[in-house]
């Protein structure tokens, strides 16, 4: 990681590494200073820069590109398309090819397997626990 910081002698930026301990850091006019990582003043007037990182924050580059390409305005219009898919297919069960039929019956197979499992882990939660119906966790 890169702090920025301004010579107060000829006001050029000045950028050095902060994760590389105590350094001396020197301006092309002449002026240079101790750059104490663990000493606050360093932060005054100062400016991190994450462009040029190196180590773990390199390590999350396929993050942020996954995110970058997330189109957060296409969300919504997108839930809204499948749920109204969904309903049509519904609605139109007996219309639709045998593929698609036994799909939406595995899905919902699933699903009240589901729902069913859930029912079954509160009924031995509340019955088999020994505490009169109270579910303890």
């Amino acid at each position: 990681m890169y702090l920025i910081k301004t010579c107060p002698t000829c006001k050029t930026r000045l950028r050095f590494p902060i994760d590389k301990g105590t350094i001396k850091v020197k301006c092309n006019c002449g002026y240079s200073f101790i750059a104490n990582p663990d000493n606050t003043d360093i932060y005054k007037d100062a400016s991190f820069d994450l462009s040029h990182t190196t180590g773990s924050l390199k390590k999350m580059t396929p993050l942020r590109s996954a995110i970058s390409r997330i189109q957060f305005d296409q969300i919504i219009p997108n839930l809204i398309n499948t749920f109204l898919d969904l309903k049509y297919k519904i609605q139109n069960f007996r219309l639709l090819p045998d593929a698609e039929k036994k799909k939406i019956m595995v899905v919902l197979l699933l699903a009240c397997a589901g729902v069913i499992g859930v029912i079954v882990t509160i009924y031995f939660l509340t019955h088999r626990s020994g505490t009169g119906g109270n579910i303890i966790i």
